[in-house]
């Protein structure tokens, strides 16, 4: 069955007009998995104000919708039978989303400019991100402000003025716009995101953990304000914290790599969309929980990390002194949708 959403926009104004090939050669797609359908097809049209940045192209995995994939019957029944089942998913049949109504386990996230200072990193940093550590990146004075110092504090850095997205896990302040880390990722806008281990990666520099995307990892409040107004979607994919994975089934595009010692459903980098037929306009969801379950349907989220508990997404870091969100999302927004209402894609 080829995945067809059911509410069709038009392309923004903005937009460039990419030829097939063009996009087949960015996102490194093939015809059989396209099926009949075009990849280029976009959500809403902008009506309201400039659509916010985003990196990667158009054509990368990050922002190309599932429209034309296929849904496996086999793996979309066992997914449904397992979030049914397993202990830690039972109270919620729907993803939950961190960072958001007094919880701290969200993505501490800035979009910079070359006007903002520098900041550092310091930490086990490789050759890779050696950048990181030298000549640092733009980020405003505020963001040691939503760092959370959970045990995973995870902290996202669009730098317009460098030309990259920077992200760091178990992040602390440790000096004056200075950041320890326990792991870090970079990935440069003029590519297609995806880490250089990846075969289908167009630049060497991109290193993430396991090949996550790290602007998937950030539901990010510009893109949702930007989705209820122009009645669309944030524009790309969620990169999703499941359950529990199944180490055995390895990993998918676009992973390059998976958690070890994991006995639950799939493989990291496995795909998962709500099912095209539904309409989304009919379960109660508010307007920032529509735009997130457009987003799901659209794009879809992929299996990226363990979550050691409920499955959920994370959103920009709220704190008091930095109120991102003010009631726009809550931990249960998604709540009109349930498990049941996604289909597992097979893999490109």
């Amino acid at each position: 069955m080829s995945y067809q959403p059911r509410h069709r926009a038009s392309r923004p104004p903005s937009a460039p007009v990419l030829s097939r090939r063009h996009l087949l050669g960015a996102a490194g797609l093939t015809v059989a998995a396209l099926g009949s359908a075009p990849l280029m097809e976009q959500s809403a049209a902008a009506s309201t104000g400039s659509a916010p940045f985003l990196p990667y192209g158009t054509g990368s995995y990050f922002r190309t919708p599932v429209t034309g994939l296929t849904q496996s019957a086999a793996r979309t029944s066992a997914f449904r039978t397992f979030m049914h089942l397993h202990p830690d998913q039972r109270s919620y049949a729907y993803p939950r989303i961190k960072g958001v109504g007094g919880n701290s386990w969200g993505t501490a996230y800035a979009l910079s400019t070359a006007a903002d200072p520098i900041w550092k990193l310091t930490g086990p940093l490789s050759s890779i991100y050696s950048t990181l550590g030298s000549a640092g990146f733009h980020a405003p004075d505020w963001l040691a402000s939503v760092v959370t110092g959970t045990t995973d504090s995870p902290f996202c850095v669009v730098d317009l003025g460098s030309g990259f997205t920077v992200f760091g896990t178990k992040a602390s302040l440790v000096g004056p716009r200075t950041l320890a880390v326990q792991s870090a990722g970079i990935t440069y806008h003029s590519s297609n995101g995806l880490h250089r281990k990846n075969p289908l990666s167009n630049d060497k520099r991109n290193s993430t953990s396991r090949g996550r995307i790290s602007d998937a990892m950030v539901i990010r409040s510009d893109l949702v304000r930007y989705g209820i107004a122009n009645n669309t979607d944030l524009g790309h994919v969620l990169h999703l914290f499941l359950v529990e994975t199944l180490s055995s089934d390895g990993y998918r595009q676009p992973m390059v790599g998976c958690e070890s010692g994991k006995t639950g459903f799939g493989a990291e980098g496995e795909r998962i969309a709500i099912d095209p037929t539904i309409d989304l306009t009919k379960r109660g969801l508010s307007p920032g929980g529509l735009v997130l379950a457009r987003t799901l349907q659209r794009y879809g989220c992929y299996f990226g990390d363990n979550a050691g508990r409920e499955s959920a997404l994370k959103a920009e870091q709220e704190t008091s002194s930095h109120p991102v969100w003010s009631g726009l999302l809550g931990q249960d927004s998604l709540a009109g949708i349930t498990w049941d209402d996604f289909v597992v894609l097979r893999p490109v």
